[in-house]
């Protein structure tokens, strides 16, 4: 297909009122389709680690410990994805409730038991996810969903580092509210959340802290998928936005987590749902070598051009297209450096103009300084020249709307 067609079927396939996919030819015997799952919500497993900064936790002992998170797609029926991916150990569960939740995490009405393959306890194996059993919880994109866990024994849970709130010892996931509780930042035992019945296609955004959203307002949903799900939940298509961002992350090598290499088949592509990534990773690949222990880190535009291509080649395989971000500027950053700078300038020109990727969302125009173009606009980030603020990601939401939803 020559560039200019292609350019015309993605052009189709993303116009609001087109379908996504094309009608399956009839089959004989004619056999009714299953309800789809949707994810609406998910986040990357990250492998337990001994040490906590303050204010986290890394292991829990027979206490009952609550996962909030934002659900953006909606359906008749919840089920949740528990993450034991990235450990060595079995997990232990004693029991598990569902609710909903308000803004601020509290339970609001009565938890519901979950359970797997009807069991209430349950072991997760070493190295391997858990699908529970669907829950008659019906949702709407932008609400919230409280999930208790009762760990059983001492658990160290591989997950990401996000919001909890820990009860005392002891089984309360039935409580509504759960007395003595506290928030705190620890490992989430639930890595995703899928609805049943949802017509939403699913973006992932796989990428560093930027797609994290280090920088934004704590506890807010002020990062920039966060952002663009909130735009996107009211369209007729009604996307669901799935944020798999990793602070430290890095394109080629593992530092604060697996790789974007290693760990997208898992992350990314059994996504329930998927049909399109959108990629921002590469400036921890760029900037890391300058600092102390990581010379030997260092890496060329065709270094990350050969990775690109290997995660365009692997979504393309599953039928799923893949958008690249523009990687936005760093100077002044802790890591900045001026080699750095010319990799930047040379991979970015290439996500323009090779036209390897599905599409590209434009992230250094809209952020970078117009006087100072190796610099993020003042306005833009908190003051690490590196982050965006609330502000910045708000920028960054409403270029992937323009860019890949016709969005204003």
């Amino acid at each position: 297909m020559n560039r200019l067609l292609l350019s015309a079927a993605l052009a189709l396939a993303l116009a609001p009122s087109a379908p996504l996919l094309a009608a399956p030819k009839a089959a004989a015997p004619a056999v009714a389709a299953a309800p789809a799952w949707r994810s609406a919500w998910g986040n990357a497993p990250i492998a337990p680690q001994a040490v906590a900064r303050p204010g986290e936790a890394r292991a829990f002992t027979d206490v009952t410990v609550r996962q909030v998170m934002r659900l953006n797609a909606g359906g008749d029926a919840v089920r949740l994805r528990l993450s034991n991916e990235l450990n060595e150990r079995p997990l232990a569960v004693g029991a598990i409730t569902l609710a909903p939740a308000d803004a601020d995490g509290r339970i609001v009405g009565t938890p519901v038991a979950v359970t797997v393959g009807g069991r209430s306890e349950f072991t997760i194996a070493p190295g391997a996810p858990l699908l529970t059993d669907p829950v008659a919880l019906p949702v709407k994109a932008m609400d919230r969903v409280s999930v208790a866990i009762f760990y059983v024994g001492t658990q160290a849970p591989a997950g990401h580092r996000v919001r909890l709130f820990v009860a005392p010892p002891g089984n309360h996931v039935a409580k509504s509210p759960i007395p003595g509780e506290e928030a705190l930042r620890g490992p989430g035992l639930v890595s995703g959340v899928e609805v049943r019945g949802a017509a939403a296609p699913v973006l992932v955004a796989i990428g560093d802290s930027i797609t994290e959203g280090t920088g934004s307002t704590a506890n807010a949903d002020k990062g920039w998928p966060e952002q663009l799900a909130q735009r996107l939940s009211a369209r007729p298509e009604g996307w669901s936005v799935v944020n798999m961002g990793v602070g430290g992350g890095r394109l080629l090598r593992e530092v604060s987590g697996p790789s974007a290499l290693s760990r997208f088949d898992r992350d990314v592509l059994s996504v329930a749902g998927l049909k399109a990534v959108l990629l921002l990773e590469g400036i921890n690949d760029i900037g890391r070598p300058a600092q102390p222990g990581f010379a030997a880190d260092a890496v060329t535009p065709e270094d990350l051009i050969v990775g690109y291509r290997q995660l365009i080649a692997r979504a393309h395989a599953r039928g799923v297209k893949i958008y690249a971000g523009v990687i936005p500027p760093f100077e002044g950053a802790a890591y900045y450096h001026d080699k750095g700078e010319a990799t930047r300038q040379a991979v970015n020109a290439w996500i323009r103009t090779s036209g390897e990727f599905d599409g590209i969302v434009d992230f250094d125009a809209v952020l970078r300084d117009p006087a100072k173009p190796s610099q993020l606009r003042a306005d833009t980030h908190g003051g690490d020249h590196l982050h965006p603020n609330d502000a910045g990601y708000a920028l960054m939401a409403q270029a992937v709307d323009k860019a890949l939803f016709g969005g204003k």
